[in-house]
């Protein structure tokens, strides 16, 4: 079969396709960041369109709808996973500002913005978690069963991410509660400490016992917080499944 035919035979569904993939990998975490090279994300998304085409079911009856859809679906599906990541930039921030970290700040190439050292742990900490736990495949298989929808749950979608925002501040909460509740037993003792001698400087004692405890709780509590991540996930992939239903 010639070029041209493959072309005329399959261009409104790879192009259905390939804007469905491509506007979720840019929403995605790690793989649409800034410091991915373009010609890197558009060849991902290529690649994975021609590796659903031969899958998948694309009703083309009306381009600009299923041009519409494709850029809804995407924008959803990427965005359940945005928002489990700000919980976990959100929890960093959080105790970076507990042990005196909120000064010291270093570049997230995943937001384009000045970030706390804990902040970019994090976020290297949860990127090795999505690929080990193999949660993209949740995306790709996402992808697929939408098609399998006869029409496009415009509710189910708005509900499942105001759902995910919802899980924001208690996720949040989870990672960074022993950091910031074994710091706030610091601090009232500091004060204690103040009341009782008045005379001794006390600042330069509690910056870094704030730092030294502040490590040392969260190295204890990262079982914690890796259980944290993980179930996270799971709510990505239960949002997934309300995306396509």
């Amino acid at each position: 079969m010639e070029l041209s035919t493959l072309v005329n035979l399959y261009a409104e569904r790879f192009i259905a396709i390939f804007i469905r993939v491509a506007v979720m990998l840019s929403f995605v975490p790690f793989l649409g960041a800034r410091v991915v090279p373009l010609t890197a994300r558009a060849g991902i998304a290529v690649a994975l369109t021609l590796l659903l085409l031969p899958v998948v079911t694309v009703r083309v009856d009306n381009p600009v709808k299923a041009l519409f859809e494709a850029f809804l679906v995407g924008a959803a599906m990427g965005l359940s996973m945005r928002i489990i990541l700000a919980a976990i930039e959100m929890a960093a921030q959080w105790m970076s500002i507990q042990m005196g970290f909120g000064m010291a700040a270093v570049f997230n190439p995943l937001f384009g913005e000045q970030l706390g050292p804990l902040s970019f742990f994090y976020s290297i900490l949860a990127m090795s978690l999505f690929f080990i736990f193999d949660v993209h495949f949740y995306f790709i298989e996402g992808i697929a069963r939408s098609f399998e929808s006869a029409a496009i749950d415009y509710n189910g979608l708005a509900g499942s991410i105001l759902k995910l925002n919802g899980l924001l501040f208690p996720l949040a909460f989870k990672m960074a509660a022993p950091v910031m509740l074994v710091l706030l037993l610091v601090n009232i003792a500091v004060g204690f400490l103040s009341r009782v001698l008045p005379q001794a400087n006390l600042y330069f004692v509690s910056v870094p016992l704030h730092i030294v405890v502040g490590i040392l709780i969260l190295v204890v509590s990262l079982p914690l917080t890796f259980l944290v991540i993980v179930k996270s996930f799971a709510h990505v992939k239960d949002a997934m499944l309300l995306f396509v239903r």
